[in-house]
C-alpha cells in the first residue's frame, strides 16, 4: 500500500482590510488545493469596530478562522505601534507553536506583517512573503525589505520587483513573479455602472440622512498617515480636505488605516465642515467587490493609498497621489504626483477630472496570482531554514 502524502500546512495571517484584499485569492486557492491544508489567523484592525470589524466579512465569505486575537495598543503614535508589534509576536508565537505550519505567509509591508515574519523566522518556520522588492515611502519601505531578508519564498508582483529581490541576495529559484493577488479580486469583481454603485452604497453602507446622489460624479479620497512624517499628519490631511472643498463633486472618503497618526486624520475628518454638512461621506470599510467598482466609477482618486497606484491603472481612473507615501512605486500614466499643498492638489484634481479616464494598463499581474501561489507552495522543494546570501 502506498503511503499517503502528508498535506503541507500553509498558515495565512491577515491583520487588516488592505492585506486581506491581497491574500483572499491565496486563501481560496490554498483551501482548494488537495495537497495543502489552510490555516487562517486573523488579528489587528480586523477586530476593531472603528475600522469596520472586517473579521465579520471574512466569516461572511465562508473562510474558517483558526485563531484570532487583539494586538492594537491605543494611542496612534510610533511608541504604541512598536509596542503593538511586540504584543503580536507574543500571541503569534503561541499560535504557531500550536498550529505547527510548514509555511507562514507574511503579506506585504505593514508593521503587523513584521511581527508575522520575525516570529515565524525565529521559530524556524519557513516564511513566504508577497509584494517584496517594491519601492515606496514611509516605514513600509523598510519593513518590506526586512521581510524579504526574513523570508524563504518570495512572491513578487512585477518583474522589476523580482530583480530587486534577487539583487538583495535572494536565490533566483525562490523568487516568483506571480502578480498581485489583489489584482485577482479586481479582475473578477462583477462590474457595476455608476448608478448601481451609488445605489448599493446608499442601501448598504450610508446610515445618515443625506444620501449619495446617483447623478452627481464623485471623487474618492483615501489618505493614510505617513509614519515617518508623524508630526505633520494633521496638516497633511487638512491640505487635502481644503483642496477638495471647492470641487463641484460629492466626495467619498475611506477611513484611514491604524498606523501612527491615524487619530489625527480621524479627528480632522470628523470636525471638518465638509463632513459635518454631509458633502463628504465617510466609510470605515467597503467590501472588496464593491470597492473595485467605486474605483472604476470615480471621476478621480486623491490621497496616498496604494489603491490609486496598483488598482486604478486597470480602470484608467485618474489619480492624484499626494506626498511621499507611494514615492517611486511603479505606476501607470493615470497618476499625477503632488506635494502637501492645497492649491497644487486642487489644480491636479481638476486637471484629472477634465482629462477623464486613461487607457487601462495591466501592471500588477493578470489575475492568476492566488492559483500560482498555491501551486508553487504545493510542489516546490522547501528551501533550507538557514538562508544564505547569494552575492
Amino acid at each position: 500500500m502506498s503511503k499517503i502524502k502528508k498535506k503541507r500546512k500553509i498558515c495565512v495571517v491577515t491583520a487588516n482590510r488592505a492585506d486581506f484584499s491581497r491574500t483572499e485569492t491565496i486563501i481560496e486557492a490554498v483551501r482548494e488545493n488537495s495537497c495543502l491544508e489552510l490555516q487562517l489567523v486573523v488579528f489587528g484592525s480586523h477586530l476593531l469596530r472603528t475600522t469596520g470589524r472586517t473579521i465579520d466579512e471574512i466569516r461572511r465569505k465562508g473562510f474558517p478562522i483558526d485563531r484570532s486575537f487583539y494586538m492594537e495598543i491605543a494611542g496612534s503614535n510610533p511608541t504604541t505601534m512598536a509596542k503593538s508589534v511586540g504584543l503580536a509576536m507574543i500571541e503569534l508565537s503561541s499560535i504557531f507553536d500550536d498550529l505547527k505550519p510548514d509555511i507562514v505567509l507574511a503579506p506585504v509591508d505593514r508593521f503587523e506583517s513584521l511581527a508575522i515574519g520575525a516570529t515565524a523566522a525565529l521559530m524556524n518556520i519557513r516564511v513566504a512573503h508577497t509584494q517584496g522588492g517594491e519601492v515606496t515611502g514611509t516605514i513600509d519601505e523598510s519593513i518590506r525589505h526586512a521581510l524579504t531578508k526574513l523570508s524563504h519564498l518570495h512572491f513578487v508582483a512585477t518583474e522589476k520587483s523580482r530583480e530587486r529581490v534577487i539583487r538583495m541576495g535572494e536565490h533566483p529559484k525562490a523568487v516568483f513573479n506571480i502578480g498581485c493577488p489583489g489584482t485577482d479580486l479586481l479582475l473578477k469583481a462583477p462590474p457595476m455602472n455608476f448608478g448601481h454603485t451609488i445605489e448599493w452604497l446608499n442601501k448598504n453602507l450610508v446610515k445618515i440622512d443625506k444620501k449619495l446622489n446617483t447623478t452627481v460624479p464623485y471623487v474618492l479620497m483615501i489618505q493614510h498617515p505617513v509614519t515617518t512624517e508623524f508630526y505633520n499628519t494633521e496638516q497633511q490631511i487638512l491640505e487635502t480636505l481644503e483642496a477638495v472643498t471647492g470641487l463641484n463633486k460629492q466626495i467619498i472618503a475611506l477611513w484611514p488605516n491604524i498606523d501612527a497618526g491615524s487619530d489625527s486624520i480621524a479627528l480632522a475628518l470628523k470636525k471638518h465642515p465638509l463632513v459635518i454638512n454631509g458633502k463628504i461621506k465617510i466609510f470605515t470599510h467597503i467590501p472588496t467587490e464593491i470597492f473595485s467598482n467605486v474605483l472604476r466609477n470615480a471621476s478621480c482618486i486623491v490621497g496616498n493609498s496604494s489603491s490609486g497606484i496598483r488598482e486604478s491603472c486597470y480602470f484608467g481612473t485618474p489619480t492624484v497621489n499626494v506626498g511621499s507615501r507611494q514615492s517611486n512605486r511603479e505606476r501607470g500614466s493615470n497618476v499625477i504626483d503632488v506635494g502637501y499643498n492645497r492649491r497644487e492638489i486642487a489644480q491636479a484634481v481638476k486637471k484629472q477630472i477634465a482629462h477623464g479616464a486613461y487607457p487601462a494598463e495591466h501592471i500588477y499581474g493578470n489575475g492568476t496570482a492566488g492559483r500560482q501561489f498555491a501551486k508553487i507552495c504545493a510542489t516546490i522543494e522547501l528551501p533550507d531554514i538557514q538562508k544564505k546570501i547569494t552575492y
